[in-house]
């Protein structure tokens, strides 16, 4: 094909095509925008519902604080997304104010042209001088021509006037779309003023909390101290309880791996092994089989292996959800951030896990599936729910009511209990947490994000 074909094709598809797909391009980053803002709303709904319960609770200073530091933080990310939305509407006004002149400029065109035609048409609007025009004619098929050009220059006329039409009512559209979004960019300006009032008073009101938390840091570190304390128990115990489930998975895909070798040089499970049998012995009726049957290496030890494949895969599809998975709560905010957290200037603290508030009475459910490893009890923290996925296991504390026990198969965000309230400051917290092994990893950046 040549060069210029190639060039007159693509000038023909953006022509056509661009528009239409810039359209819809921003149309879906509409939609986005508005889905964020609906949840970010949500969020911001939750917090004020949970500020409520709290209100009117003493010594919930704590709480308030770190409450009222998430919901300004989701405040500001609202407000970043109305900015976003304002500059797409700014982007979308440009286009159709661009288009607006292009259609004004095309239907000044049209009416020159048809007021030429007029003109034109009058000048030799008498049927004489059309019968001239066709009888002056050297030759019958000059004649017949002449008559076509006549009729098509009448039609030429009636779609000019359709043309010109068309394209009006194609003005008319814009500028009422031109009109809706800049009323559409004026109500967005209103709102985000509004939230900037609001994160103003927010602000206001974490620092009167933060300068009442911060003249009695002594109760706050006690506290701080108390809760640490009960953390330390419960990550030691998931440690001992992981440390314990690796080694059973480690023998279990070591056992699968010698049966199936046994499996593979002729003997029968149930006739020539069982569960029972070591893997010594095992080993060696491997071994006198290779024998019998001519092979002559003989193996001297269980072959190593940490995971069966049923759970290498199951491991796989969890680390492929990262940043799409669940939250362990239906609605939910973090309030307290994984690792070293500033409480007050001179008061930290350092979180194995997150935690997310939630409304009274909310299910706990399942981020991902897989098989629930233990239930634990732990003095003063209620029951934490462990669930393995391969070598990655997902814990959930301050549970009550608990739906699930040790050895059960859950699918994904089936219920496992119900989060507890604290009947003295009117908190709902579920800890969620996250392990590799027996290593803590921070469950932010695992949970689904709009």
């Amino acid at each position: 094909m040549p060069q210029w074909s190639k060039i007159l094709i693509l000038s023909i598809f953006f022509a056509v095509f661009s528009p239409s797909l810039l359209l819809a391009q921003n149309q879906t980053k509409k939609e986005l925008l508005q889905r964020k803002k609906t949840k970010l709303q949500d969020e911001i709904d939750l917090a004020n519902e949970i500020l409520k319960d709290t209100k009117h609770i003493k010594e919930s200073g704590l709480n308030t604080l770190q409450t009222l530091r998430q919901k300004i933080s989701i405040r500001e990310e609202l407000l970043r997304t109305i900015n976003r939305e304002i500059d797409l509407i700014d982007s979308e006004i440009s286009e159709q104010t661009q288009a607006v002149a292009e259609l004004e400029k095309e239907i000044e065109i049209l009416k020159e042209q048809y007021a030429g035609m007029i003109r034109q048409a009058y000048k030799s609007q008498s049927n004489t001088s059309r019968l001239l025009f066709i009888f002056s004619s050297s030759s019958f098929n000059q004649a017949i021509n002449r008559i076509s050009y006549l009729r098509q220059y009448s039609e030429f006329r009636k779609r000019q006037v359709g043309e010109i039409k068309n394209k009006q009512e194609q003005l008319e559209f814009k500028i009422a779309e031109l009109s809706r979004q800049k009323k559409n960019k004026e109500d967005l300006k209103t709102n985000k003023e509004n939230e900037k009032e609001t994160l103003l008073a927010d602000r206001q009101e974490q620092e009167k909390v933060l300068s009442s938390l911060s003249e009695k840091e002594g109760l706050l570190q006690a506290e701080i101290d108390a809760k640490q304390k009960e953390s330390k128990k419960l990550e030691a115990e998931i440690g001992r309880i992981i440390a314990l489930e690796l080694k059973k998975a480690k023998e279990k895909a070591e056992r699968d791996a010698l049966e199936a070798k046994a499996v593979k040089v002729g003997l029968v499970s149930g006739k020539d092994f069982n569960s029972k049998t070591s893997n010594k012995s095992l080993l060696a009726k491997i071994n006198d089989a290779k024998k019998k049957a001519g092979s002559v290496d003989e193996e001297s030890s269980v072959p190593e292996f940490n995971m069966t494949p049923e759970s290498r895969q199951l491991a796989a599809n969890f680390v492929a959800n990262k940043g799409k998975l669940p939250w362990p709560v239906e609605r939910g905010i973090i309030v307290t951030g994984f690792g070293r957290q500033t409480i007050t200037p001179g008061v930290v603290i350092d979180n194995p896990y997150i935690e997310i508030a939630t409304q009274k009475g909310a299910v706990a459910r399942a981020a991902f599936e897989g098989e629930v490893t233990s239930v634990i009890r732990i003095p003063g923290a209620n029951k934490a729910v462990m669930i393995r996925h391969g070598n990655y296991f997902t814990v959930y504390t301050n549970i009550v009511d608990v739906k699930v026990k040790g050895g059960d198969k859950v699918a994904l965000k089936e219920e496992i209990g119900t989060v507890f309230t604290d009947p003295n400051d009117q908190r709902t917290i579920l800890q969620f947490g996250i392990w590799k092994e027996q290593k803590v990893q921070d469950p932010s950046p695992w949970l689904f994000k709009n």
